[in-house]
């Protein structure tokens, strides 16, 4: 089965197969030199790694089941159903998870409200409320209603009251609200600051039960690739999230336009597709690199081996070899070249996408100066409306 990083067919100008890349690639490549054998490449007719249906195995598994072939590969998962049609040769273990879009970044215009929630923001605007009738009923000095006000909300911004104290109990009054209003707005500076220089995103959907609660509320989708063994492990789980997930869940063909298995280039929004992680990470990258988010939970962990049929006669030999390559760390070296090439691929297809600190820009503040603009226009209007009512009483 042509799949990306792991077996890649190369064909001549007559379209025949000639040789094949990838991880498991290699792997055939070294036993066939190690043992001395030539091999064939041959595909299966329905691109499939294989299932039961109707009691006849399809796919590469029907295959060897049936002696078309001696051995088959491409990241084939070892299962109880599989067992009984063929026997395996395992070389690696191997964990599923979901892969969605990165949360979309926090609106910037709106930055300025970002350091305090929303109830934190009504606390403010009612304790503003209920400062100024306390200082107008307990204050000794006498002050007119729209001065205190005024007084009290450029505090707030760090500025000096603009009348003067003299009783003693007065300066306590004033003098516990500026210390509040000092410590308010000195954490909201502070984490003004951190939000804008370190983009902030929105949650989204970053774990099992997350996904599990959107696919019940009808906001998310998922999907997984066609003939792959993800729906079956979903069904033989006992884990009610994955039980709700498994409901919203669809298969669809992830083959490219020269029939090799790829993982979708564009999620769209409120979509999570199962598979492979480490097939994941090659077809994505990590960050700052992707616009993809890998969950770190697992929904399943599964072993991968060589298909081959019950009556073959090497089977130990080639037992033997492979154990050879995994114990001598050959495997995971094949591994390690095959991501560095899809890092290096990633690198220079894609822009960094920056998540650490970096310079303000004008977008980051255009929230702020919005807000002063529309002060001003406010401003504007009160002038020319006190303006037009003296003259139109004068």
């Amino acid at each position: 089965m042509p799949l990306r990083h792991v077996i890649e067919i190369r064909r001549d100008d007559n379209g025949r197969i000639k040789s094949a890349g990838g991880v498991e690639g290699k792997l055939v490549e070294m036993l066939s030199s190690k043992l001395g054998f030539d091999y064939e490449f041959i595909l299966p007719g329905d691109r499939s790694w294989g299932k039961l249906e109707d009691g006849i195995w399809n796919g590469m598994i029907g295959m060897v089941h049936r002696n078309e072939s001696d051995i088959a590969l491409g990241d084939i998962t070892i299962s109880e159903k599989r067992m009984n049609a063929v026997d395996f040769l395992p070389y690696a273990i191997e964990d599923s998870t979901f892969v969605t879009r990165l949360p979309k970044a926090v609106l910037k215009p709106a930055a300025f409200l970002i350091p305090f929630q929303w109830p934190v923001w009504l606390t403010l605007f009612l304790t503003v409320a209920c400062v100024l009738i306390v200082f107008k009923c307990i204050m000794k000095k006498k002050i007119s209603r729209r001065k205190l006000l005024l007084s009290i909300i450029s505090s707030v911004f760090a500025k000096p009251f603009s009348f003067h104290v003299e009783c003693m109990r007065d300066r306590i009054i004033v003098g516990s609200w500026i210390i509040t209003t000092f410590i308010l707005s000195s954490v909201y500076t502070a984490r003004l600051l951190s939000s804008l220089t370190v983009p902030l995103s929105e949650n989204g959907v970053r774990t099992i039960k997350d996904l599990a609660s959107a696919v019940s509320k009808g906001k998310y989708k998922c999907l997984t690739n066609r003939g792959s063994v993800n729906l079956n492990l979903l069904n033989e789980s006992f884990d009610g999230d994955l039980s709700v997930i498994k409901e919203g869940m669809a298969e669809v063909d992830w083959f490219s336009p020269d029939g090799a298995i790829v993982a979708p280039p564009k999620i769209r929004e409120n979509v999570a597709i199962l598979g492979p992680r480490w097939f994941f990470t090659l077809e994505y990258g990590e960050p700052p690199h992707t616009d993809k988010y890998i969950f770190k939970e697992s929904v399943s962990l599964v072993n991968i081996g060589m298909a081959v049929n019950k009556n073959f006669c090497c089977k130990e030999t080639l037992r033997k070899v492979i154990s050879q390559l995994l114990n001598s760390g050959v495997f995971k070296q094949l591994y390690n070249e095959e991501f560095y090439k899809s890092r290096w691929r990633l690198l220079s297809d894609r822009k960094p996408i920056h998540f650490g600190p970096k310079a303000l820009s004008m977008s980051d503040l255009l929230g702020p100066f919005v807000l002063l603009g529309g002060g001003y226009f406010l401003g504007l209007l009160a002038l020319m409306f006190n303006v037009i009512r003296y003259k139109f009483y004068r």
